[in-house]
């Protein structure tokens, strides 16, 4: 696969290798395929050798990689298949050909669905793989080397034109070589974890679920949530949601457990349509992931849910922060194994305890004027968390939260609109009095006066006129997709400005912040795994 092939014979070498990929390599071990289900329904194509099933035996991955190799099969080798099917053989890849929560954990952005700016630690593999999609998408398979190798072919064989959109790198063999080998390394077929993870797979508990979580536009939230087993992989839930204003809001829906880790729901929050993506602990006891509006996977609470009856532990102290010489203030700390014995540390004096339950505290309490800033523990009983309540002395300045940001225009097709949910998030210098540094103490949500401003005063493509509009709660929806006959020479409604934050300090002045934000072009297409 030198860089001086032409379409034809690379085309010609697509065809031999496709032979080739039927025939495990010699002295790989493999994983044998059990299912009659995927026996006949495979075989006719991948090679059985005792249960050893080409190509399918010699890879693992996450659930909705799975999806998208169906819905290749489906796109390009005409695989006749119903959505029953289809769900069957999911299941079963993600029980035996799956992945343990630990393997998924630094990658489970992408399912969730999360903009990350990945930092990935292989130039090789920057130069292969990352140039046409996520690190995370590579980092969620475990191959034997001989199916990394096949997987390199099946590139060329199905894009053939991948070759020439890596045409500068200068030596395209030893680069392919360098990248198999890292590849192997890092990511093979049989790793600990996924002994761990089948010689001890928990279960996932029904009953109560304590919820903590953080929702952009409204803030921390507690809950709890009943899960009912009503199949060997699927569940039925429901419960409450409480936000740290008060609001209470019931959910419900139904979900899937793919592989005994991966958490997949459909349901409502307030009667409106939610979805979730959930990964499990390796010992079974947490949850943590995402729930978002559907189909707005971008408006999301972030969030952590851990089985009622586990070990004690403090999930979220609400609110995370009060300020020297606050008097009766509400605090709400949320966990398992929960008692009246609350401490925040020195300086903070509990007044009265409101309501007790092992999965919640309410407590008032006063914050002393000379109470030293800073992180302390927070204890409920034998529950302890470090780092999860602080004191501060002032607001000394506030971030516009996500920054950078990226929105996408849409809504006249079939392209649905990606939004920006902004926060202005206020901090406190800590004790060494300086801005920015380690010791800086994140107070929370603030309210904010919004506006788009452009980027540049010499814009001249007037961008703020046009990307969008952003509301009082600091939710930015973008403009139409397709050309505007209001912008010079119809432009589109991308473009790139500032999103400005100003907070009216209680007791006078104001603090200010900005983000970047790019709105730009509709995702027309949303793979399985982007």
């Amino acid at each position: 696969m030198g860089r001086k092939m032409g379409p034809c014979f690379i085309i010609l070498l697509a065809a031999v290798l496709a032979a080739a990929w039927a025939i495990p390599a010699i002295g790989e071990t493999g994983i044998p395929v059990t299912s009659d289900k995927v026996l006949n329904m495979c075989t006719d194509c991948h090679k059985n050798s005792r249960g050893l099933v080409s190509r399918i035996s010699y890879l693992r991955q996450a659930p909705e990689a799975w999806e998208e190799t169906l819905w290749r099969h489906k796109r390009i080798h005409g695989l006749s298949i119903t959505r029953e099917e289809k769900e069957s053989l999911i299941l079963y890849f993600s029980e035996k050909h799956g992945l343990a929560p630990a393997e998924v954990a630094p990658y489970a952005y992408t399912l969730e669905k999360r903009d990350t700016k990945e930092k990935v630690d292989s130039q090789v593999i920057v130069d292969m793989c990352v140039r046409c999609h996520s690190y995370a998408k590579t980092a969620l398979q475990r191959r034997t080397p001989g199916e990394w190798t096949k997987l390199a072919h099946m590139h060329s064989g199905v894009l053939p034109m991948w070759v020439y959109q890596l045409q500068d790198v200068l030596d395209w063999d030893d680069t392919l070589a360098a990248c198999l080998k890292e590849l192997s390394k890092r990511f093979p077929l049989e790793t600990p974890e996924w002994k761990q993870w089948v010689s001890s797979r928990p279960k996932a508990g029904e009953g109560k679920w304590v919820v903590a979580g953080y929702q952009a536009g409204k803030g921390a939230y507690g809950g709890e949530i009943t899960f009912t087993k009503t199949g060997e992989a699927f569940y039925a839930y429901a419960g409450t949601v409480e936000y740290e204003t008060g609001e209470k809001l019931p959910i419900e829906g139904k979900a899937t457990l793919y592989g005994g880790y991966a958490w997949r729901a459909s349901g409502t929050l307030a009667g409106k349509p939610i979805r979730e993506v959930f990964h499990i602990s390796m010992d079974g006891s947490m949850f943590t992931g995402v729930r978002f509006d559907d189909p707005h996977f971008e408006l999301r609470g972030v969030e952590t849910r851990a089985f009622a009856g586990s070990s004690p532990r403090i999930l979220s102290v609400m609110p995370k922060a009060l300020k020297a010489g606050t008097k009766g203030a509400s605090v709400t700390i949320v966990g398992t194994g929960l008692s009246k014995e609350v401490n925040l540390g020195d300086g903070v004096t509990v007044k009265k305890v409101v309501s007790e339950s092992p999965t919640k505290v309410a407590v008032t309490v006063d914050v002393a004027d000379k109470a030293a800033a800073g992180y302390r523990d927070a204890k409920a009983g034998s529950a302890v968390a470090d780092k999860l309540f602080a004191v501060y002395t002032a607001a000394d300045y506030i971030k516009v939260v996500p920054s950078p940001a990226m929105s996408r225009t849409g809504g006249l097709g079939h392209a649905v609109k990606q939004l920006v949910q902004f926060d202005a998030m206020a901090f406190g210098k800590g004790a060494d009095g300086a801005a920015g540094t380690g010791d800086d103490i994140e107070i929370g949500r603030v309210p904010a006066a919004w506006k788009v401003v452009e980027l540049a005063s010499s814009n001249e493509d007037h961008d703020a006129e046009f990307v969008g509009t952003i509301d009082r709660n600091g939710l930015f929806t973008p403009g139409d997709e397709g050309p505007n006959p209001k912008r010079f020479m119809q432009e589109n409604n991308m473009g790139d400005v500032w999103v400005t934050a100003t907070h009216a300090v209680p007791g006078g002045g104001t603090l200010s912040a900005r983000g970047y934000l790019l709105a730009t072009i509709p995702l027309y297409v949303q793979r399985p795994v982007q």
